[in-house]
């Protein structure tokens, strides 16, 4: 068949460097900046560079060609095929994790869970290796096995020094500070803030830049790391936007959608409100350590519920959505899944107070599935006699006893005796819900200072709950 530029690329770098003519490399500059992500910012006398002086590995599938705790003086980009990046969180020893590599090599049968858990796939485009290059000790801290057969560009350390190493060390850098300042990541060990920074990529947008639109797909979860980013969003394309998660809010909490209260303004000042809104509003600035697609990712979204564009010059770090989902699972990020899901009901909270209170019910149904999960399965259970699980694991037990006591207190303002409490009706248990979104909403207002009338007009619920207490 037909030649690809990958073939022919491939073909000249098999030859020794002697062998490759300038002319030769310098075809082939503009076909590395698009394939290769990292080498896009890259001078094109650097990419000539590596080019003439790189060398070439293929790669059989299941080979351990980079081991955990091993010393390393290459790095490698993947012209074709994927890679699994394994690491051995067990111990923080690296002697250790080599022995353990090293005995998992010597089994008669090949077992890539042997290897640690795989905490990324790398496909065509990446780059891998090069935390050994840019760390002191040139220590590697995963295993990277082929899981299928690879074609790798590889750079070694006499290479890397004059290519690549000012860009990747300034990206490492950047990509530390953000981690290690981050409060979202305090609680973290070395080698799981490591393997985030590895995993994380560094780009940066321009003024005016969209960084999400509205109903596009998330295939990243995007970080602030310098610059503002400003929010706009339409509330009421979020009907069409998400059907089956409007249909659940109508079936489960229809008090939500159902018309609101009389506003008692004068008529020609909602006039001028309704006339003045556009169909995208903007709602806030959002600045560092701010996060874009969390929220979708956790609650299992397909689309950006917001369009977010560049204030400014503006950096970020951006986790891929299977990695963010894979990282953000685990036990050890638990505390930070909460603190983040914290802050993000905070945010919807300013999205629900910048919109028309007409407009809110999707982005309050959203802060509760992020908040009261445990309250909504007991509303799906009267209506259903079914609970569904969440995207991010179903609610733990614990949360049974914790929902008792919300019950208790709420049949004590209904002044109903706890003997009822087993035959709570339907509508109290969605009045549970819809108390406690209405006290977090009246608990960030008196944080932030903000409006009381439009608070009350925010209100759904027909019973309170007292804001002194924590939210369960």
């Amino acid at each position: 068949g037909k030649q690809t530029n990958l073939d022919r690329f491939i073909e000249l770098i098999k030859k020794e460097p002697n062998m490759r003519p300038d002319f030769a490399c310098q075809e082939f500059i503009h076909f590395l900046k698009k394939h290769i992500e990292w080498f896009s910012t890259l001078k094109p006398e650097l990419i000539r560079e590596i080019i003439k002086r790189c060398k070439f590995l293929k790669i059989a599938p299941e080979t351990v060609f980079i081991k955990q705790g091993d010393t390393g003086d290459s790095m490698y980009a993947i012209l074709r095929g994927t890679v699994g990046v394994h690491v051995i969180f067990e111990t923080e020893n690296e002697r250790e994790c080599l022995l353990r590599v090293e005995a998992a090599l010597e089994k008669k049968k090949f077992n890539k869970n042997d290897f640690g858990n795989e905490v990324a796939q790398k496909v065509e485009g990446s780059c891998i290796g090069e935390v050994a290059l840019v760390n002191d000790n040139c220590m590697r801290t995963a295993s990277c096995i082929a899981t299928s057969a690879c074609d790798c560009l590889v750079i070694d350390r006499a290479l890397y020094s004059v290519s690549v190493k000012e860009f990747i060390e300034k990206e490492f850098q950047d990509k530390t500070l953000f981690v290690e300042r981050n409060p979202l990541f305090k609680s973290w060990t070395q080698r799981q803030k490591n393997q985030l920074i590895i995993s994380m990529r560094k780009s940066r947008v321009g003024f005016g830049e969209k960084l999400a639109r509205q109903g596009q797909e998330v295939d990243a979860v995007h970080f602030v790391y310098k610059g503002d980013v400003e929010i706009h969003l339409d509330a009421k394309q979020y009907q069409k936007q998400f059907p089956q998660i409007y249909s659940e809010l109508k079936t489960l909490l229809p008090e939500l959608v159902k018309v609101n209260p009389q506003d008692t303004r004068p008529p020609h000042i909602i006039r001028k409100e309704r006339m003045s809104r556009r169909a995208s509003l903007s709602v806030c600035i959002l600045g560092a350590n701010e996060t874009i697609g969390s929220l979708e990712v956790i609650l299992n979204l397909d689309s950006f519920i917001e369009t977010a564009v560049s204030h400014g010059e503006c950096e970020l770090m951006s986790l891929k959505r299977s990695q963010f989902e894979k990282t953000f699972k685990k036990r050890f990020a638990a505390t930070t899944l909460d603190m983040l899901k914290e802050s993000l009901a905070n945010k919807l909270c300013l999205y629900m107070y910048q919109c028309d209170p007409a407009d809110v019910a999707f982005l309050k149904f959203l802060n509760m599935k992020l908040m009261d999960g445990h309250v909504l399965q007991e509303v799906r259970k009267s209506k259903y006699g079914k609970s569904k699980g969440s995207h991010f694991g179903a609610e733990k037990a614990t949360n049974k006893s914790v929902e008792q006591e919300e019950v208790l207190r709420v049949l004590k303002k209904l002044h109903m005796g706890s003997e009822n409490a087993r035959d709570l009706p339907l509508e109290d248990k969605s009045e549970i819900a819809l108390a406690k979104m209405d006290r977090r909403l009246r608990i960030w207002s008196e944080t932030t200072n903000l409006n009381g009338s439009k608070l009350a007009r925010l209100q759904s619920a027909t019973i309170s709950l007292d804001s002194n207490k924590d939210i369960a």
